[in-house]
């Protein structure tokens, strides 16, 4: 008995859908459960968002407060130590004598010991300029020798006693340095520099990579026209900026913090300005951990959600189970149009027979008004059908008997021509007022379309050709009589007649799909796109006028949608002084 309640409760659901008691149960209780816990979850979601975001700038920006102390101060320490030597009065010397005295031998020794004490400085030249040589380890050098050359063009630049710091890469291969040029001055005169080249990997991995080990983390020194002084990856040096990812940021932004995407990655970006040279630091820390650990929260809030909504789901069918039982009958009722008395319990038994007796009375009438209404269309598409084959008749009569009456006239005691007429009227007229029904099969229509053209032929020999092309497949199905006449009539009079020279008639029939299709198009007058909007709007109308100068096309069309249906019918094109194509389209009845 239960489960029998729950099948009939759950057809009830499926035929009502939307409708039914249960799915607004449902939606009701969906709302109160799922809104609530969606709108908390959504505040949850973003504050812990926020905080993530929060957490990871200060931690960033520490480590980016770390990197900038260390980086500044040493490279600050080697702009010292490039300064005492270029102010040496022993290099000052050199620049101007090339001699090599016991104090710049001693100059030499410090220089090649600081490579060996601080690992991330390559090497340390002196350069005179005059002289056109340099002093590297240990041994004077013409620059023409010199294989190492980069930093020349960075001398040259060099315009005062600061110096300047130069990218480039050590014999143009490797390893990329930042060479810090300490110009030599003598009697305010630039004589040489001293060349102290730090090798931009080591300074990295010496001074950052302990506290910049973790994959999310990685920090870039950036010079002022965006070119990478120090990143992890080597191959970053000298690039620009923007060739790594950063193509939208704006370095010189007053908010210093940002969340950025980079690689389909987002990060948290902090910047910060050197005090040397107009460098900028930029620290990027990837969200990917955090989003990883807000995406499993987002997960669980999911399956909670869909935990709620089969809550909701369960609640609603204990809710409309129990408020079918008080209905169950009358349902049932409509189901099956009949009900039994046993069925219905004492304690509802007024009122549920009050509302069957009420329901089946309205019931009887609805079929009764249906029937009635169903014999009284049928009694008017007759009625109109009869109208408008009548109405034809008298048309196409006149026309007929007009041509005959020529006909004896000219030909004055000539027999054959006018039997001939009066034979093919005869077979038109027997298929006209013949009462074997509305349709008869497409190869009869064919015969008596043959026979009219035989007619109009005798008059309008030297007016239009014909020609013919039916699919032999289509000739067994039915279709209404006299459709071909009127719109071959129409083409006669509308389109060969007002052109005054002679034409061609096509009449073409196929099976597309499940429609028949035949075309009647010819070469005549056509007309303008006015007359042919009209026309078309005039045939797909559901009102039947029976006035105007297509009179035969709208007879066709409209006989043709009360046998067929409103789907069917003709179509027209037709273009100015290049003819006109009417389109039959009926569907493929045996």
């Amino acid at each position: 008995m239960i489960l029998e309640n729950i099948k009939k409760n759950w057809n009830y659901i499926k035929n009502f859908n939307m409708n039914s008691l249960f799915w607004r149960t449902f939606i009701v209780m969906s709302l109160l459960l799922i809104v609530p816990f969606v709108s908390l979850s959504a505040v949850f979601y973003t504050r812990q968002f926020k905080t993530m975001r929060s957490e990871i700038a200060s931690e960033n920006s520490v480590l980016l407060n770390s990197a900038e102390s260390i980086v500044d101060d040493t490279l600050n320490e080697c702009d010292m130590m490039s300064s005492y030597i270029a102010t040496n009065e022993s290099a000052q010397l050199f620049t101007l004598t090339g001699n090599i005295s016991d104090s710049f031998t001693s100059l030499i020794n410090l220089a090649n010991t600081l490579p060996i004490i601080y690992q991330y400085i390559d090497s340390i030249y002196i350069y005179a300029e005059d002289l056109d040589c340099v002093y590297v380890d240990g041994v004077r050098t013409a620059v023409s020798l010199l294989d190492d050359s980069g930093w020349l063009d960075g001398y040259r630049s060099v315009t005062g006693q600061k110096g300047a710091f130069v990218l480039r890469d050590k014999k143009n291969v490797y390893p990329s340095l930042i060479s810090i040029i300490k110009p030599i001055y003598v009697a305010d005169e630039k004589k040489g520099a001293v060349i102290m080249n730090i090798n931009s990997q080591t300074l990295y991995y010496s001074l950052l990579s302990k506290r910049f080990n973790n994959d999310s983390q990685e920090i870039f020194l950036v010079d002022s026209e965006n070119r990478i002084v120090l990143s992890k990856d080597i191959s970053n040096f000298n690039k620009d900026i923007s060739d790594i990812g950063f193509t939208d940021m704006d370095f010189y932004s007053e908010d210093p913090s940002d969340t950025y995407e980079m690689n389909g990655e987002n990060y948290v970006v902090l910047r910060s300005n050197s005090r040397i040279n107009k460098y900028t630091y930029i620290s990027m820390y990837s969200m990917s951990p955090y989003e990883e650990n807000l995406s499993h929260a987002k997960t669980q809030l999911i399956l909670i959600s869909l935990s709620l909504l089969l809550l909701g789901f369960a609640l609603a069918y204990i809710a409309s189970a129990n408020s079918y039982t008080p209905f169950r009958e009358i349902i049932s009722f409509l189901d099956d149009t009949s009900v039994s008395e046993s069925n219905v319990t004492p304690r509802d038994q007024n009122e549920l027979k009050y509302i069957i007796d009420s329901i089946k009375l309205h019931i009887d009438d609805k079929t009764r008004m249906e029937e009635t209404l169903k014999e009284r269309m049928s009694q008017l598409n007759k009625a109109q059908y009869d109208m408008l084959q009548s109405q034809i008749n008298p048309h196409f009569l006149y026309n007929t008997l007009e041509t005959i009456n020529w006909m004896a006239y000219d030909l004055a005691g000539s027999e054959n021509p006018v039997s001939t007429a009066l034979v093919d009227l005869a077979g038109f007229f027997r298929n006209t007022i013949s009462s074997s029904g509305y349709l008869i099969s497409i190869k009869e229509e064919i015969q008596y379309t043959t026979d009219y053209l035989n007619i109009l032929m005798l008059r309008y020999r030297d007016l239009f050709d014909i020609k013919w092309k039916i699919d032999s497949s289509i000739l067994s199905f039915r279709i209404i009589k006299i459709c071909f006449q009127p719109v071959i009539e129409n083409a006669v009079y509308h389109g060969f007649k007002p052109k005054a020279e002679k034409g061609m008639l096509s009449i073409s029939g196929d099976l597309e799909d499940d429609n028949i299709v035949f075309t009647i198009s010819d070469d005549g007058a056509g007309m303008d796109e006015d007359t042919l909007a009209a026309l078309n709007s005039s045939l797909c109308s559901t009102v039947y006028t029976g006035s105007g100068s297509h009179i035969g096309l709208a007879n066709v069309n409209k006989r043709i949608k009360i046998i067929f249906g409103e789907a069917y019918g003709l179509s027209v094109d037709s273009r100015p002084n290049a003819g006109t194509s009417v389109r039959i389209t009926i569907p493929a009845v045996n």
